[in-house]
């Protein structure tokens, strides 16, 4: 009796698994459009894929939207068939790092209303003491920015702890400082990281090493 039960239970299951909804066009072209935007927004997680194609992804902002308005990019075919596939994170060593990087550091917007403010950033690393460190300066007005801590490499994803500062006009560092703490990637021939300081501020770091 109860081979027979079970056998029966076995047979419900299998017909249950062979009714369950397959994953339609909409919801695949969704998938492949999170792949290949993901690197963009580290911290953004695909929340939900309706049939018709409709997603919400979660996460930081601005990674979450970047991350959102890539997949609306990819999802429209003509571009799709034109546009080079955005570039997927590459294996970083910790041997890769040391010299001079050179780009952009989006920090969030000084009131409520404005845009986010970007500003030329200098990233140097270097080995001192067997370990990995780095520095970073900036030009934003009106007050310039320097930060300096530790770094390690960690299965690809670089991790940077320091403390940042602003800096008087005469060079001389503000005494207050703030803790931030910074994960990224290594995005084609870019360092892609995201930030938070201890006040709550996101930051963007998108730098290249310089010639």
């Amino acid at each position: 009796m109860r081979e027979r039960r079970l056998g029966w239970v076995i047979g419900l299951l299998i017909a249950l698994a062979g009714c369950a909804p397959k994953m339609t066009p909409q919801q695949a072209l969704v998938e492949e459009a999170y792949a290949s935007c993901r690197a963009q927004g580290p911290s953004t997680k695909l929340e939900r894929v309706e049939r018709d194609g409709r997603f919400s992804v979660v996460g930081r902002e601005p990674e979450s939207r970047r991350v959102h308005d890539c997949m609306v990019r990819y999802a429209q075919p003509a571009r799709r068939e034109t546009t080079v596939p955005v570039s997927k994170p590459q294996t970083l060593s910790a041997g890769r790092l040391p010299g001079t990087w050179r780009g952009t550091l989006k920090l969030p917007p000084r009131a409520v209303g404005e845009a986010e403010v970007a500003t030329a950033a200098t990233v140097r690393f270097a080995v001192s003491g067997g370990s990995l460190r780095w520095s970073m300066a900036t030009n934003s007005s009106p007050r310039p920015l320097a930060a300096d801590g530790t770094a390690t490499v960690v299965d690809g994803e670089l991790r940077m702890t320091g403390t940042m500062r602003a800096v008087k006009g005469s060079g001389q560092p503000v005494r207050s400082s703030v803790t931030v703490r910074y994960s990224g990637a290594m995005v084609g021939d870019r360092l892609e990281v995201t930030g938070v300081t201890t006040d709550r501020q996101v930051h963007v770091l998108s730098v290249r090493r310089a010639e």
